[in-house]
């Protein structure tokens, strides 16, 4: 385990003595992505345990904000494998050199407490659940297969474009390829023979569109 993620581990057990059983938090070492999370406590609110993958907006940050300075996300929603709506946080740890080694994750369930004002609620008729607001809002996907990860990510980037991939002109695939790159997907091992499945195309022809983007 990287030295700089040792240091959170007391920090996670902290936060869960303080948060209680309703909120997963969980430690991810960034040198292997297929196996990130190594320390986890409440893990049944996900489901999740130690040697599961990092999750696709870990995967999107580091590509995209490695080198920047920021420092933590907070505040918004994520799901399930199961589809239930946790609101979460979740911390970068840096190392020397500023480069993303860790992540420090806090995912909250607040069902059983929204269940307990249901007849509050009921009273507001103005009252709109927040599910159903922020259900398209989703930012993150808990998952415990890098597989099934790459395959929801791949899937949500394509349907993006409305066009069936036997179809797709070659400006298509590169943007879609180019979506894909930039949320971090061909970071995750058999991501490329994956893609080809779903573009229909070769494994060779989707790393030269790769080479040709990165140039």
């Amino acid at each position: 385990m990287n030295k700089h993620i040792k240091k959170f581990i007391s920090i996670a057990d902290f936060l869960g003595d303080v948060l209680g059983s309703n909120t997963e938090i969980i430690l991810h070492d960034l040198t292997n992505y297929e196996e990130s999370i190594v320390h986890i406590i409440n893990g049944h609110i996900s489901d999740r345990k130690i040697g599961d993958p990092v999750t696709d907006l870990v995967l999107e940050f580091i590509a995209s904000e490695s080198k920047g300075n920021k420092q933590f996300i907070s505040n918004y929603n994520s799901k399930t494998i199961e589809g239930r709506l946790l609101y979460s946080s979740t911390y970068f740890i840096r190392d020397d050199d500023n480069e993303i080694v860790g992540a420090l994750c806090l995912n909250s369930d607040y069902y059983e407490v929204k269940k307990s004002l249901s007849f509050l609620t009921s009273l507001l008729p103005n009252y709109v659940d927040d599910k159903i607001l922020s259900i398209n809002n989703i930012k993150e996907n808990l998952n415990t297969d890098p597989q099934e990860l790459t395959l929801s990510k791949i899937d949500s980037i394509v349907n993006e474009f409305d066009v069936v991939p036997s179809r797709m002109t070659t400006d298509e695939k590169t943007n879609v390829i180019t979506a894909l790159n930039d949320c971090g997907v061909f970071n995750i091992r058999g991501s490329v023979q994956e893609v080809a499945k779903k573009l229909q195309m070769s494994e060779p022809s989707i790393y030269r569109y790769i080479k040709k983007i990165k140039s």
